[in-house]
């Protein structure tokens, strides 16, 4: 559990927190608020960034989630945000964006951390989506020794 505050960049301090406790993989819930957050959206069909969208303010995150894992032997952080703001012009005057966090700056986020030991998750290209996706061996079942569904 932790806290970030004071303008720190969400990914960054995630990252380092993986690098000073060795954390190879993990999942993150976050809550609290931001002061500017960048997602950025793939386009499936032509499997390329968009241009990110920014947005600046006080920004209240109402679900924050994420996974750490590695990529190219670094931690990478993959984090998806709902957040909500004051917007006159929205239905009850609240405005609700959310998607894939290329960047966040917190104002005050509070975030929990789960950690599983044991085989490191490594992220590697999957050609057939263009993604870095998790490169997991196959699920073997640890209950008979047989391989099963991926």
């Amino acid at each position: 559990m932790g806290t970030l505050s004071d303008g720190e960049a969400i990914h960054t301090a995630l990252a380092a927190v993986a690098r000073a406790h060795h954390i190879q993989a993990a999942t993150f819930e976050l809550l609290g608020g931001l002061t500017e957050v960048e997602f950025s959206a793939y386009d499936f069909v032509n499997q390329v960034r968009l241009r990110p969208l920014v947005f600046s303010g006080a920004l209240e995150i109402v679900a924050g989630h994420g996974t750490i894992s590695l990529l190219n032997g670094a931690p990478h952080v993959h984090t998806h945000l709902t957040l909500a703001f004051r917007d006159e012009r929205a239905p009850q005057g609240i405005a609700i964006i959310g998607g894939h966090v290329a960047r966040a700056i917190a104002f005050a986020v509070e975030f929990t951390l789960t950690v599983y030991a044991g085989t490191a998750v490594h992220r590697a290209l999957h050609p057939a989506t263009g993604l870095q996706l998790w490169n997991l061996p196959a699920w073997v079942d640890t209950f008979n020794g047989q391989e099963g569904d991926k």
